[in-house]
């Protein structure tokens, strides 16, 4: 037996039947954790387009040669000559060295390691790649180039349903841009902030540490992963659209109330059967039903 979000996702991919298959990109793709939209790929609805500059890590992501991805071994930026710091614990890698002062001020100065190596690239963009499709999903983790990945993909990215990015509230990294940057950029490109899948926080340094509980004393934002959703009237979006939003909604940041909203329009429209929101709310989880509730 599957589990309540297979088997809800499930319900959704057997029922709507999109023109083609959704289309995501991941900047900054990593073979450290299965991805969100894992799901969607197992159940063919969807072609993942990753990139990872790292060709270590690159190489782990192309050995099992997977139907329906498709990776680059490139960075994405604003094209030109740049370094790629290449951090031992490949989570820190950057293409902005880290800051040591805005670590310091957080205690977390340990996290640069003299073993980072700086490596040369070229940069490019999205939108100058003539082997991506316009893309209906992005998601980004690349430490700090989030920003450089969006005004380089205006194209790519005008009919795309939402933006899954990570989002920085203290600089770890030496010019890097912060949440209210990337905010202001989604907002110009016609998306809105619709969640925020977790934040991360730390503990500002003190000298009684060893008198708190660390866990129970983390006060400073540090990051998070946002969800911006394409910001106009969904009545106005296609069919292909509506499935994709719905898709992305239930499988790769948890919104099913956004993924029934979708389903509503296309009932309306004849492009879902009926019973679709009744079957979709029975795999929802007990706390999540009011039948359940009430029984």
């Amino acid at each position: 037996m599957g589990s309540h979000a297979d088997n809800r996702r499930a319900v959704l991919t057997g029922a709507l039947q999109p023109a083609r298959a959704m289309r995501i990109c991941d900047v900054g793709a990593s073979p450290l954790s299965t991805p969100p939209y894992q799901g969607l790929l197992d159940d063919g609805v969807a072609h993942v387009y990753g990139f990872e500059p790292n060709p270590e890590q690159y190489q782990k992501l192309v050995a099992e040669n997977r139907p329906n991805e498709t990776y680059f071994c490139k960075a994405v930026g604003l094209p030109g000559q740049r370094t790629l710091y290449v951090h031992p614990a490949p989570g820190f890698t950057s293409l902005y060295p880290m800051d040591a002062a805005a670590l310091r001020a957080i205690g977390k100065e340990g996290w640069i390691n003299p073993k980072t190596q700086a490596v040369p690239l070229t940069t490019v963009t999205l939108d100058t790649l003539a082997d991506l499709p316009d893309l209906d999903l992005l998601k980004m983790d690349l430490q700090g180039g989030e920003l450089e990945v969006l005004r380089g993909g205006l194209s790519k990215l005008s009919r795309a349903v939402a933006v899954v990015a990570e989002v920085r509230f203290h600089r770890m990294y030496e010019g890097e841009p912060l949440f209210g940057d990337l905010d202001l950029e989604l907002r110009a490109q016609g998306f809105k902030l619709h969640k925020f899948l977790f934040t991360k926080s730390v503990m500002l340094p003190h000298e009684h540490e060893d008198q708190v509980v660390r866990a129970r004393l983390t006060s400073q934002l540090l990051d998070g992963d946002a969800v911006y959703i394409r910001d106009e009237d969904t009545a106005g979006f296609s069919d292909d659209q509506l499935m994709h939003l719905a898709f992305a909604a239930d499988t790769v940041f948890d919104s099913p109330d956004l993924a029934l909203h979708c389903v509503d329009h296309l009932i309306a429209r004849g492009a879902a059967p009926a019973d679709l929101p009744g079957d979709y709310i029975a795999h929802l989880r007990h706390h999540q039903r009011r039948d359940a509730q009430e029984g």
